[in-house]
């Protein structure tokens, strides 16, 4: 049997809807965030996982802990810093708009590809090295089995890349909604299947009453 791994972005933060670089720092779910990753939860109902894995920032932890409202069992997601953001270096927790102000060519830069990491930053390869691997441990830990983990936009981009052998330059070509679902299948002999990608079907239309 192969391994199926379910890799999910975090609900909506105040970071997304301010615009920051919330790489490594903290920010919480908005209220819509938290209807999103319900919904997330109510769309996964009936699936089953044998086990769970999260980022260690808490809007995914919250993400993931929401997706399993409805398990069929109690399961707890394990904690995998390796699944984290994008380190952003000097642009943590700034605003894109503060940023154009100031930094517009290295920002301009970094978006069109011509370079690959922000000004003291980790580098798209390394994100890329560092998701890959971790969900490779995964997999080899639970070879036939199905795993729920819940990450961040970029970092899934990356991994997705890295894992397809995508060109470096062509990372920025995988967008991720809040709460899309990803899926992955992985042969015994290691080969790797896209089943599914960036599907958010279930928080189209949604929005705070």
């Amino acid at each position: 049997m192969p391994t199926e791994v379910v890799v999910i972005r975090h609900a909506e933060t105040f970071g997304n809807v301010e615009g920051r670089f919330c790489g490594h720092s903290e920010t919480e779910l908005t209220p819509l965030g938290v209807l999103q990753a319900k919904a997330l939860g109510r769309r996964l109902m009936g699936q089953q996982f044998d086990h769970a894995y999260s980022s260690d920032l808490s809007r995914a932890l919250a993400t993931a802990r929401h997706a399993l409202e409805h398990h069929h069992k109690p399961i707890e997601p394990l904690l995998a810093p390796r699944l984290r953001e994008m380190y952003y270096g000097d642009w943590e927790s700034l605003a894109y708009t503060e940023l154009n102000k100031t930094q517009a060519e290295a920002l301009r830069a970094w978006f069109t590809g011509k370079s690959f990491s922000p000004p003291g930053g980790e580098s798209l390869q390394d994100v890329r090295d560092r998701t890959a691997e971790a969900i490779r441990e995964l997999v080899s830990k639970h070879s036939g089995e199905r795993l729920i983990v819940v990450s961040h936009g970029q970092a899934i981009g990356a991994l997705v890349a890295e894992l397809l052998q995508v060109p470096l330059e062509s990372t920025w070509s995988f967008g991720v909604a809040n709460t899309a679902i990803t899926r992955l299948s992985f042969s015994r002999r290691g080969r790797v299947t896209l089943v599914g990608f960036n599907d958010h079907a279930h928080i189209e239309g949604l929005t705070l009453e």
